[in-house]
């Protein structure tokens, strides 16, 4: 890909993520490189995204963005989802939204599960059990 391109990219990332509160916008946490690697996990996108980035910019991010999304929604779809995947991936966007990732959390299948010591399940053994037939399987 292109400086062009790059630079293309970036504005377009930055209207569709701008910083808000204390959210940082996109360019200021991720890279156009970033992207490219976001973009090799999703190659089905690699085409609706070099047409989206085939433009100048010169009526604007957002009018761009407007105008594509009626035009040639493949293309925005592609646009955006490679530009919001690559911005909550970010370590830091992880961190200021409170997700640490995918964690491995053990289990152990022979523990007494919590949920039948801890009362969640008082009302449903009070009720007592509840059968019901189901037409095409009756007799």
């Amino acid at each position: 890909m292109t400086q062009e391109q790059s630079t293309t990219f970036m504005a377009l990332a930055d209207d569709l993520i701008p910083a808000h509160e204390s959210m940082p916008a996109f360019s200021q946490v991720c890279t156009f490189d970033e992207t490219l690697a976001a973009l090799d996990f999703r190659t089905d996108l690699k085409e609706g995204f070099s047409r989206a980035l085939a433009t100048d910019l010169q009526e604007g991010a957002t009018a761009y963005l407007d105008r594509i999304v009626q035009e040639d929604p493949e293309a925005f779809e592609a646009i955006s989802s490679v530009a919001v995947c690559t911005y909550y991936m970010n370590p830091k966007v992880r961190e200021l939204i409170g997700y640490p990732g995918q964690e491995s959390v053990s289990y152990d299948s022979k523990a007494t599960q919590g949920y039948l010591t801890d009362g969640s399940l008082a009302r449903v053994i009070a009720r007592g059990q509840i059968y019901k037939s189901t037409p095409e399987l009756a007799d």
